[in-house]
Formats: structure tokens, C-alpha cells, sequence
């Protein structure tokens, strides 16, 4: 059983928290780490049964009884925080996005690989099945060789939020382009996952409403390396939405749900395969705790981890520019 500190207890560290406790035999959060220690965080953690701690972050990661640290914070802070739990010994798990610039993410995974301490990311959509279905026939070859891939991942989120000052996330500094760091950046790892890093990227971001600080809409031309291009939409003004679709010169296949997959062949017809549904933020911790365990990897590699922050900064700054940007 890996014993956990999860820092961050708002609505998603607490999500976390109840994807596993009481119901794995793998892995549980056994301290948590706030920084205000706010009285709904203190009855969060008397629920669940572990402590709440109110020492520094450094005094936090240094106990000998953690395992592992998971990290429910703002994304500016992912970086730094990482930093520390490396140099502490501790597996670390962070939520997405990883950072919000490559450097940052390169200067994360070099303290880990430094410290010979796991590193992983939650991007808890790699673990849909029908996503996983769907990588497994590109890399396998099934759907030919891959021409296109398009997604879109959107939300209602900037209607039912609106503007709340209290809410990090909708920090413009905090969620550059809005929707994409917080929705977008899951199906571009979905993506990269099947097409390998971006090399240039074309933004047109806009606020077309007046609900949200900041950008409700966003669009992303992609280029990848391998040669594959792309297009990326996400909005937070709409009804909640999930769709990826690769264009092969075999097949396409359109995942339209996490338990739904299309599959087109040239001059055939369209075959649904269904899937059971999953608990998917159960299933990313587990992973973790598979690999640190001695099971098998967890399933993104550092170079797919750095890719999507090396996205995200590069989309950030074709909004900027009206160009076409290189990553870096």
C-alpha cells in the first residue's frame, strides 16, 4: 500500500481523495496539505480519516512515513513543488496541466530523473478505454498510416462559474487561453499520445461572451513532428463535450465518448465498439502505485509529459503574436 500526501483539498484534490479511499488496496492518502487549512479542508480530512497538516511544505514532504506526493495545486506552482518532493526522495504525481511552459517542465523532470524519484502526470483521460482502444490501433498500424487528427473538449463551466475571484482557475495567469489549459490540454495529450510531440502551432482565441474573466474560445491549427497535422477547439461556454478523431489511410476512428468508439475502414461501413465505463481518476493513482510497486510502466513517457506544457506555451504565444509559432 503506498501512503500518500495529497496537497490541494479543493474540489479536485478532494475528487482524488474519494476516487481511492475505502475502495483501493493500492494506494491512500494517509496526510493532506493545505494552504489556508480552511474549515471545510479540516472536515474534508476528519471524514476521510487522514491528518491535515499545518507545517510547510518542506516539513510535509520530508516525513519518512510518505510515500508519495500528489499535488492538487495551482498550476504555476507544479515546477517549484516538484522541485522540492524530488529532492526529498518522494514519488511524485502531478495534476495536469504539468506547467505551463517547457522550461519549467524540463526543469521538473530533471530534478526527478536527478533524484532517480518517479515522475508522473494525471492526465486522467489517458485511461478511458475507448481512448486507449483507439492509441492501440495507431500504434499498432490499423487505421494506416495517420494523416490527421482532430478533438475538441469543451465545457459549461464559464456559464455556471462566471467570474468568482476566490477561484484560481479562472486566473488568466493561472489558465492562459482559458478553456485550453484547463479542458484543452487533456486532448492534446490524448493526441500527442497517438501523434507524438507539436512542432508549430497557429491560435484564434477570443471572448465572445461576457461570463468568464478572460478567453471562453479557443482554436489551435497543429503541426506535428512526425508530420501529422491537427486541429484542437475547446470553449467553456457550451454544453460539456469529448470528441477525438484520427484519419488514417487504413481507417478513422472517432472516439465520440469515453465508452463509445467509431471505426470507419475505406469503402467500408461504420462499426461502434462500446466500452464499460471506468473510474478514471481510480484508475491514474492506481497506475501510479502499479509502477511504484515494481508493476508495469506508467503509461507517458518525460518526453510526451514536456510535450504538452512545450504546446501550451507555444499556443500562448501565437495568440500574442497572430502567427504561427514554433515550440521550443
Amino acid at each position: 500500500m503506498i501512503n500518500a500526501l495529497i496537497v490541494g483539498l479543493g474540489g479536485w484534490g478532494q475528487k482524488l481523495v474519494n476516487s481511492v479511499e475505502g475502495k483501493s488496496d493500492k494506494i491512500k492518502f494517509t496526510y493532506g496539505l493545505t494552504r489556508s487549512s480552511s474549515d471545510e479542508a479540516k472536515a474534508f480530512a476528519k471524514e476521510k480519516g487522514f491528518e491535515l497538516l499545518t507545517c510547510s511544505y518542506e516539513e510535509a514532504v520530508a516525513r519518512d512515513e510518505i510515500d508519495a506526493v500528489v499535488l492538487a495545486t495551482p498550476h504555476s506552482a507544479h515546477a517549484d513543488q516538484i522541485v522540492v518532493a524530488a529532492a526529498a526522495g518522494k514519488s511524485i504525481a502531478c495534476d495536469k496541466p504539468f506547467t505551463l511552459n517547457k522550461a519549467d517542465a524540463d526543469r521538473a523532470i530533471q530534478a526527478a530523473q536527478d533524484a532517480d524519484v518517479p515522475l508522473v502526470v494525471l492526465h486522467n483521460r489517458r485511461f478511458q478505454p475507448a481512448y486507449q482502444e483507439l492509441q492501440r490501433m495507431v500504434k499498432e498500424g490499423e487505421l494506416g498510416d495517420i494523416c490527421h487528427i482532430e478533438a475538441n473538449f469543451s465545457t459549461d463551466s464559464g456559464i455556471k462559474r462566471r467570474i468568482d475571484p476566490r477561484k484560481w482557475r479562472d486566473d488568466p495567469n493561472e489558465s492562459p487561453l482559458g478553456s485550453m489549459t484547463n479542458r484543452g490540454v487533456h486532448a492534446m495529450d490524448a493526441m500527442i499520445g497517438c501523434c507524438g510531440p507539436v512542432d508549430k502551432v497557429f491560435t484564434a482565441a477570443y471572448n465572445l461572451t461576457d461570463h468568464i474573466r478572460g478567453i471562453d474560445t479557443a482554436q489551435c491549427m497543429l503541426w506535428f513532428k512526425s508530420g501529422i497535422t491537427g486541429h484542437l477547439g475547446t470553449f467553456n461556454i457550451t454544453a460539456s463535450y469529448w470528441r477525438l478523431k484520427a484519419y488514417g489511410t487504413k481507417a478513422t476512428a472517432e472516439m465520440r465518448t469515453e465508452l463509445e468508439l467509431a471505426v470507419q475502414k475505406v469503402g467500408g461501413k461504420i462499426e461502434v465498439k462500446k466500452f464499460d465505463k471506468v473510474d478514471i481518476e481510480r484508475a491514474e493513482l492506481e497506475a501510479f502505485a502499479d509502477m511504484l510497486s515494481g508493476g508495469k510502466p506508467y503509461p507517458m513517457t518525460y518526453e510526451e509529459m514536456a510535450a504538452v506544457p512545450a504546446f501550451l506555451e507555444t499556443a500562448v504565444k501565437s495568440h500574442e503574436t497572430g502567427q504561427p509559432e514554433q515550440t521550443p
